[in-house]
């Protein structure tokens, strides 16, 4: 009985810290990727032309947008798309980046991105992906 028990406990140890991590975020188990995150190997592993099809792939939910604002007054949310500090535009901009050479891509969520950004203005924010390349 006591074997059991110690069987149990270290098996309930173990799995507290497979799934316990210091990375904030839900893992991929790919390098320092998150949910948030997606690292160059996964670029390169996603078969995508474009950074658009790299995210349509592996994190769609980027690709999401909220709406805000009362039933007569909704007005869509915009994801914003950063290369290299640099503001693009919006999704469609994601569409006009290669897949080659993209060394990580980062989601940030409408407070983060307020946050963090400083050019976003006063349209309702949705997010932003944030591309950093080898260039």
């Amino acid at each position: 009985m006591q074997r059991s028990i110690a069987l149990l406990a270290l098996a309930t140890a173990l799995a507290a810290c497979a799934s316990g991590g210091a990375s904030g975020g839900a893992s991929t188990g790919v390098g320092n990727s998150t949910s948030d995150r997606l690292s160059a190997t996964e670029v390169a592993n996603a078969g995508g032309t474009t950074a658009y099809d790299v995210v349509s792939r592996l994190r769609p939910r980027w690709l999401r947008a909220n709406a805000t604002g009362s039933i007569s007054d909704v007005r869509s949310q915009v994801t914003l798309v950063y290369l290299d500090g640099q503001k693009l535009g919006g999704l469609e901009a994601l569409k006009t980046v290669s897949a080659s050479g993209i060394q990580s891509m980062q989601f940030l969520d409408a407070v983060r991105a307020a946050t963090v950004l400083t050019d976003i203005g006063s349209d309702p924010v949705a997010g932003a992906i944030l591309i950093l390349t080898s260039r």
